[in-house]
């Protein structure tokens, strides 16, 4: 009887475990905002935002950075230029190169520099600068020192020394080996994208490297109906293709590459957001974005209601949001949202969406300088 009655209490002891696991889970979302004053002092405040269980508890500032330094020039540390990334659960690295501990709430950092990689303990920069010249350096987490490589042969980002010339009508692609005379790479480059839509007609032709030896660029016909998408390599100059756009429309801007949250290269054109899958060398059409950790949203904003989010395909809001700048963690999904009044655009606050509950929850942020992303506790 005894010993049934453990192996009852121990059936029900590994049933309730689940629970006991997943209660009390912390998770923290750290957000940038505008001091009240910044127009005068620019200042920038690091905010963490603590959560138990979905739930909001506290706030706690982190750091206040300076984006102007009395007596210099330039732009000094900011949350708002650029995407920020998170390293090792503890630094935060913005998009122009600052590093700010967020354990001890200390800036690391407040250099502007290309970030082009992390490397264990290392966190690697490079610099192109006119009167610095160009070279990479590294910030050493253990100690805190910043110093230059000094290696000449180490090179941590693919060939740099491409140039798209456009002197003629038709752009021609040029390589500037080290050492080296120019070569000529590519010379049929195409003739531009359509920029019968800007004020400004000029036109930059985006390219973006994909590995040590080769980059991806958009390649559009004389009348700019057609657009094929070609990956070059520079040691053989062989030019590959990876499919065709028809009739891209003119926009506003310049077309563009980036990368989304699962690492997926995407370019963006008036036809809309295409994947480019290098693998299978083709184009394909998106109408949603993977954002990780099972949530997406729809690519195409509509006037009256906005984007369309999704946790696992399946719709639980609609904002007017940038999604290349929401963060996601498991269970929840943090979105800087704005309001859109006579087709203009006011960035409002913070909206939180956590699993459990299936709400959608707003915190009380000031003006929002950036959503920097999710720290575990």
């Amino acid at each position: 009887m005894i010993r049934t009655a453990h192996i009852l209490f121990l059936a029900c002891t590994l049933t309730l475990l689940p629970s006991f696991r997943e209660a009390g889970v912390k998770k923290t979302l750290l957000v940038a905002e505008y001091d009240l004053k910044v127009a005068t002092n620019s200042l920038q405040h690091l905010y963490a935002y603590h959560f138990t269980d979905g739930v909001f508890n506290s706030k706690e500032k982190i750091v206040s950075v300076a984006g102007k330094r009395e007596g210099a020039t330039g732009i000094y540390i900011r949350f708002d230029l650029g995407q920020s990334k998170l390293y090792r659960n503890r630094y935060v690295i913005t998009g122009i190169g600052n590093v700010i501990d967020v354990q001890e709430k200390k800036v690391l950092l407040d250099q502007k520099d290309q970030f082009v990689k992390t490397s264990g303990d290392s966190i690697v920069f490079y610099t192109n600068d006119i009167f610095k010249g160009k070279y990479y350096s590294y910030l050493n987490l253990k100690d805190g020192t910043y110093n230059e490589i000094h290696n000449l042969l180490y090179k941590a980002l693919p060939e740099k020394d491409i140039e798209v010339d456009q002197s003629g009508r038709l752009f021609k692609i040029w390589y500037y080996p080290p050492n080296a005379n120019k070569i000529m790479l590519v010379n049929d480059a195409g003739y531009g994208e359509d920029a019968s839509a800007r004020k400004e007609k000029a036109v930059k032709v985006p390219m973006i490297w994909v590995d040590n030896t080769s980059f991806v660029f958009p390649h559009y016909n004389q009348t700019r109906n057609v657009c094929t998408m070609y990956r070059v390599y520079t040691e053989t100059k062989i030019k590959e293709s990876l499919g065709e756009i028809d009739n891209p429309a003119s926009l506003p801007y310049n077309s563009y590459f980036y990368r989304d949250a699962m690492g997926a290269l995407v370019y963006v054109c008036g036809k809309g957001n295409f994947e480019v899958d290098l693998k299978k060398k083709k184009l394909t059409p998106l109408s949603v974005e993977d954002l990780g950790n099972g949530f997406s949203a729809g690519l195409a904003e509509k006037p009256e209601v906005g984007r369309s989010l999704y946790h696992n395909e399946k719709e639980v809001g609609k904002y007017f949001c940038d999604h290349r700048k929401a963060k996601t963690t498991p269970g929840m999904l943090a979105v800087h949202y704005d309001i859109v009044i006579n087709g203009e655009r006011y960035p409002q606050s913070v909206s939180i969406w956590e699993s459990k509950s299936a709400k959608w929850r707003e915190i009380d942020v000031m003006d929002v300088a950036a959503v920097v992303g999710w720290i575990d506790n």
